[in-house]
Formats: structure tokens, sequence, C-alpha cells
């Protein structure tokens, strides 16, 4: 899919570029066709575009040291995409995005929708970047990847959070199997963070491109958000592998109140049968020739029940 932004007259982003000089195009899932007809357009190689339909290509620049006439630029990222595991459960993927810069258009493209890409359309501060100076727009969606994996993180904070409330009533495994769902997230973050960093830093030191005024500003920022994910990745990453240890410990804890609460039920059930089964022999038995008998053992039985529960509650065991 492709669709196609321009500077309205107001300041904003708007769809089409009718007779704009300058423009952005941002193409998820191209096809055969879509590409062709952007390698015909802009004449840049085509594994420019066919890089991010493998969902495991590595960041890369390319022609970031020649001048956009000769050739058009390439930055790969990987961004996260929330995603369902096989089991069924939330987890994050990291795929590749491409930005590549000609002349005049900036050209976004993914196999994937990136929900950032949305982010960056609806916020009114960086809608209102001039398509101008493109490479300030290139700058601020770049900092829109490395702001996503914070808010990814945020996210799995607030989810194991909300794991943690429901954690004293777990006795399945299922909170495991979330938690490694998270886990897994944070390798695929770690990993793709690792990647991003040298293209930060490859950005940063372009002879020929990202060096007007205040780009090195929007580069110190986009590496400072990539450190701060970095950096939180690392420390979620040790919360969950000791709440994963945590979660093994109280489950089986809480199996064992359960087991525990069961075999009390059991031998308190257990008087009644006995003593009906004593009372139920064909053989002459204490009181079983008075009139209220059946009262009095009744009576008796719950008697013994209760002094069972009272003696299990006491030392514990229920």
């Amino acid at each position: 899919m492709r669709q196609t932004f321009s500077i309205g007259s107001d300041g904003l982003l708007t769809t089409g570029h009718a007779q704009a000089t300058r423009y952005w195009i941002n193409v998820e899932r191209p096809t055969t066709v879509e590409i062709n007809q952007l390698v015909q357009e802009f004449n840049f190689p085509r594994d420019y575009l066919t890089a991010v339909l493998d969902d495991a290509e590595i960041s890369r620049t390319e022609q970031l040291d020649q001048p956009q006439q000769t050739q058009p630029g390439l930055i790969i990222m990987q961004f996260p995409k929330l995603t369902t595991s096989d089991l069924g459960y939330l987890e994050y993927q990291v795929y590749p995005f491409a930005l590549i810069l000609t002349q005049n258009v900036v050209l976004t493209v993914s196999n994937y929708p990136a929900s950032f890409i949305q982010d960056f359309v609806m916020d009114p501060d960086s809608s209102r970047l001039s398509l101008v100076d493109h490479e300030n727009f290139v700058l601020a969606i770049m900092w829109y990847i490395a702001h996503a994996y914070v808010q990814a993180l945020a996210n799995i904070n607030a989810k194991t959070n909300i794991l943690e409330r429901h954690l004293t009533r777990a006795t399945r495994n299922e909170e495991i199997f979330r938690i490694m769902a998270y886990q897994k997230s944070l390798i695929r973050f770690n990993a793709a963070l690792m990647q991003n960093a040298p293209i930060l830093k490859a950005v940063a030191a372009s002879a020929t491109h990202f060096n007007a005024a205040g780009h090195q500003q929007l580069i110190t920022d986009i590496l400072i958000e990539t450190q701060q994910a970095a950096d939180m990745t690392k420390t979620t990453n040790q919360i969950l592998q000791q709440y994963s240890q945590m979660v093994s410990a109280v489950i089986s804890n809480n199996l064992n109140d359960v087991m525990k609460v069961l075999t009390s039920l059991t031998i308190i059930l257990t008087i009644p049968t006995i003593v009906g089964g004593i009372y139920g022999m064909n053989v002459h038995l204490p009181g079983a020739g008075l009139v209220h008998a059946f009262s009095w053992i009744m009576l008796g039985t719950i008697i013994l029940c209760v002094l069972s529960l009272e003696y299990l509650r006491n030392h514990d065991y229920f």
C-alpha cells in the first residue's frame, strides 16, 4: 500500500502531493508492481525496497557518504511491533524499516504496519516539520522508531505489574508463558537496539548528510532515546528473570495451599463416613435403642467435625 503526504498551506501533513516539490511516500507491504514503479520513478537499487521483505534483514546504511544528487541514501533500522505468539500470548517482534532519501522525496518502507508512523502523522508538533528539510524529517521519524521501544517497554512493565497483582491466585502455568513471551520480546529488543546503534553513529558521522543546523541536536536526542531503551531493556530483563523464578515458586506454593485445604476437608468429611459406617453395622451398638438415637449421633458427628476443624485451623492446616 502506497501513501503520499505533503505539507498543506496550514503547515500540517496532508494526503497527496499535488504540485509539491518535496513530499513523503510511505509504503507498507509493497507489491511487485509498486516496487517496479518506485524503482523506475526514483532510480535507486531494487534491494532498497526488497530488503524490508526479509524479516531477518539487518540494520544498515548505504550511500550516506555520497551527495544525494549522485545516489539516494538508504537507512534500515529495526522497529518493534506487537504481535500474538503461537500460544496466543502478546509479544513483540522486530522488523526492518527502510528510509530512503532522494533529492526531493523521502520514502519510508516496511513489510508490516508501523504504529509509530500513525503517531508521527497525528502528532501536530512533528507534522509541522517542513519537508523542505527532509533530512530533519527523516531524523524525526528515526526518533519515533527509538521512542517506540521505550513505549513497548513501558507496556511490558505495565503488563508485568498487572500480572504481579494476580499472582497471589496463580495456580497454573499461564503466568509463566506470559513472562516467557515478554522475555523473548526483550531478547529481540536487545539485538535490534544493538543493530540500530551503529546506524545512528553512521548518521552522525556522515559527511554529506545531516549536517545542517539543528541536526546534531536531533541526532543526540535519538541517541539518548535509544540508550534509554537499551537501559530499560536490560533492567526489565533482569526483573523478569527474577520474577520468573518467583512465579514458579508462588505457583508451587499456591498449589501446596490448595492441596492442604483439600486434605483437611477430606479428613473432616471422613468423620461422618466412619460414624455412619460403624452405626450401619447389623450389631447391637450403644444408644441404638434410644428414641432420638439418630439425632444424638448426628449431633456427636457435628461436634467431632467442628473440633477437628478447629484443631486443623489452630495448627495452620486449614
